[in-house]
């Protein structure tokens, strides 16, 4: 019983520190002039991407092109599609990982290439799985979809953004 209240009181933490911290804007990183933005992209190495936060996408490349190639087929609207990597990926082209930008609202089918966990950095994403599970993803919420799965994917958002860690089986 001490256990379950244990949790029940961590879990109570969590949720308070999250509304604390969401509450007072606390995202993002501050510069020398005491700008905030929503990643850290110094020369450290060190990366940060804060919830709700929009990540400048002025080095991003547009990837739109290569929407089959990355699984998907769009069934509704004309969405732009851009990515960042955040460090090159490994030789043997199994794991990236970075930031993707989708502007437009759309629906797609995808079935995912690769391995994919991912972080909701901007926007509302609703996901359908094969067996018609919905679910609604918002900035902090995250997923694990494994290669080879099925979903449709839809952005309820204009702008929508993620971070993400790909993984491909050869």
């Amino acid at each position: 019983m001490k256990s379950q209240e244990s949790i029940s009181r961590l879990a109570i933490a969590v949720v308070s520190a999250s509304i604390l911290y969401a509450g007072h804007g606390w995202a993002g990183t501050t510069d020398t002039t005491g700008d905030v933005h929503g990643s850290n992209t110094s020369n450290t190495g060190v990366m940060i991407y804060k919830m709700g936060r929009i990540v400048d996408d002025s080095d991003f490349v547009d990837v739109t092109s290569q929407i089959p190639t990355l699984g998907g087929t769009v069934l509704k609207g004309n969405p732009t599609i851009k990515m960042r990597f955040d460090a090159s990926p490994l030789p043997d082209d199994t794991t990236v990982h970075g930031i993707f930008e989708q502007i437009g609202q759309a629906r797609i089918r995808i079935v995912f290439p690769f391995d994919e966990h991912m972080q909701v950095i901007h926007g509302v994403l609703k996901i359908t799985d094969s067996a018609g599970t919905v679910s609604y993803l918002a900035p902090g919420d995250s997923y694990f979809i494994a290669q080879g799965s099925e979903v449709l994917w839809e952005t309820l958002t204009p702008l929508f953004q993620k971070s993400f860690h790909d993984y491909t089986h050869h």
